[in-house]
């Protein structure tokens, strides 16, 4: 049996992890949070952190176990020696370790992706480019099927893109602005986002990146 995966998981980190560098202004870190790849920039005595299309700017707070930032809201960052914790307000906390990869998240939105969407069974995505009349890019069926709209259209019933294949097959891409929590990874979202293709639809959860 398949296992159930996002299209855009890679292969688990290699062995053994690379070691932590010093957190300095204009460095990016990247860390392995369970099923989270999170991003980690300082910024002066803060660091901010990106992850699941979405950011977060912790001020320094003192800590006699490490070096910890922390907000009001209950989110956490706490280097501990070669690893670090993540805390997101409301969540069980997550062991860190050093990674080798960006975020997709991160990626995307340096590709200048506007929204981003990521299911499971069977594991899809989509990105849709910025600008009027975006290309969409889906990959579908864990990476068995893909497909480009070279320039989608907005939808009049709700928040969305869609556009035809060469074939003729209709593609719509309707996203909600409502909290989505992905039953694979447990990564919280800020939309649910429902791709059909046809008679098939994907559902799962995305962002509107560089909101």
């Amino acid at each position: 049996m398949r296992a159930p995966r996002h299209a855009d998981q890679g292969p688990p980190p290699a062995s053994p992890s690379p070691q932590p560098q010093p957190t300095t202004a204009g460095a990016t870190m990247h860390w392995q949070c369970g099923e989270l790849l999170v991003d980690a920039d300082a910024e002066g005595d803060a660091v901010r952190l990106h992850f699941s299309g979405r950011e977060l700017r912790l001020p320094h707070v003192e800590s006699l176990t490490g070096t910890r930032h922390a907000d009001a809201a209950g989110n956490e960052f706490m280097r501990q020696g070669d690893g670090a914790i993540l805390i997101l307000a409301g969540e069980e906390q997550r062991d860190c370790s050093p990674g080798d990869r960006a975020s997709p998240w991160t990626d995307a939105a340096a590709r200048g992706i506007a929204y981003r969407a990521v299911g499971s069974e069977p594991g899809w995505l989509v990105e849709v480019g910025g600008g009027d009349a975006p290309r969409l890019h889906a990959v579908l069926d864990y990476g068995e099927r893909t497909l480009d709209i070279p320039r989608a259209t907005g939808i009049s019933s709700t928040p969305g893109y869609g556009g035809k294949l060469s074939d003729g097959t209709d593609v719509v891409l309707r996203t909600r602005r409502e909290p989505c929590r992905d039953g694979m990874s447990g990564e919280a979202f800020e939309t649910g986002a429902e791709l059909t293709v046809g008679d098939k639809v994907y559902r799962g959860c995305g962002a509107y990146l560089g909101d």
